[in-house]
């Protein structure tokens, strides 16, 4: 049977978690951390958490999220994951928990579910072909779980594809053709440097032009902090961003985005800026790198030439309900 999730099954659903979640490439953690991460995170509600139980046991279950301070979150309701033992792990558990699921988020006024890097809710995973090395975050569902074609299958679409790219930093330089760039464009009036609200002008101006709220957040409170920030300048005016430069607990530099203002587009200055994030990750101590990008998107090219690699894909989803 499938019936709501309720506080007295805690103990269950972690059970739950522990012993399978790792077949999805879920990274382990001890079941404080994930009870943090999931269980007790503040978006988490049992109101949206179902359980498949046989012979009064939790055999899979499945949770989501609403928020209507979540981008988008006054019509969508956010799938986050979807757990079960091997032998309950097919089309039919996974049918019958995503139509609970979203029975509950049409119950609260969504108009569509959706799997996407918006849900708050942040679950790390190992990077495949990694020595353990995580990323934060999944943005869809891994292409090589039979997740994703069971859910393709129950009417989500796929709006896109993003892959996620991977590099160790140990081994990073700057080569001497970038660094030939990197010349040729100061000789241009375009230099690559940290920020320094002394000298440089223009960080909001900028920021409004690319018009990404999660970058203005970040990258407003980086320069208001004196994070190292690498910048595009034009003189003295910041024509674009990369980082901030800030290697996470786990190892990973963390990486925001590339951002370049419009006006100052098709200088070549994303790819000198991402250059130098990764040389300043390493040298703040960062031992990797990891990031997502849609794998159609051209900037892939600027990741591949720094010495990234693609090591898993995944689908964004969408079902209108």
């Amino acid at each position: 049977m499938i019936r709501n999730a309720v506080p007295a099954d805690h103990a269950a659903l972690l059970d739950l978690w522990q012993k399978n979640a790792t077949g999805q490439g879920y990274a382990p953690r001890p079941d404080a951390e994930v009870d943090r991460l999931l269980f007790s995170h503040p978006y988490f509600s049992y109101k949206h958490t179902f359980i498949r139980e046989e012979q009064g046991r939790a055999v899979a279950f499945t949770c989501g999220c609403v928020g209507d301070d979540i981008p988008r979150g006054k019509e969508r309701g956010y799938f986050t994951c979807l757990v079960a033992e091997p032998q309950w792990d097919t089309p039919e558990t996974t049918a019958q928990l995503l139509n609970a699921l979203e029975d509950s988020f049409r119950a609260v006024g969504r108009t569509a579910s959706a799997v996407t890097f918006f849900n708050p809710m942040h679950l790390p995973w190992v990077l495949p072909g990694s020595p353990g090395h995580e990323h934060n975050n999944m943005p869809g569902i891994a292409t090589d779980l039979p997740l994703h074609d069971r859910m393709l299958a129950h009417g989500y679409t796929e709006a896109t594809q993003e892959t996620a790219m991977y590099r160790t930093l140990a081994d990073f330089a700057v080569p001497d053709t970038v660094r030939a760039q990197e010349q040729q464009a100061a000789a241009e009036g375009n230099r690559i440097a940290l920020y320094d609200p002394a000298r440089c002008h223009g960080l909001d101006a900028m920021l409004q032009a690319l018009d990404n709220p999660d970058w203005t957040a970040q990258i407003t409170e980086a320069g208001r902090t004196g994070a190292l920030l690498p910048v595009a300048l034009v003189g003295n005016t910041v024509a674009g961003f990369a980082g901030p430069v800030y290697p996470e607990p786990t190892g990973r530099g963390y990486f925001a985005g590339i951002g370049i203002a419009p006006q100052y587009q098709h200088r070549h200055l994303g790819k000198l800026l991402f250059f130098r994030l990764c040389e300043e990750e390493k040298k703040a101590g960062a031992a990797y790198m990891s990031l997502f990008t849609g794998i159609t998107n051209p900037a892939r090219r600027i990741y591949e030439s720094a010495g990234f690699r693609s090591v898993r894909t995944f689908g964004v989803l969408l079902k209108t309900l």
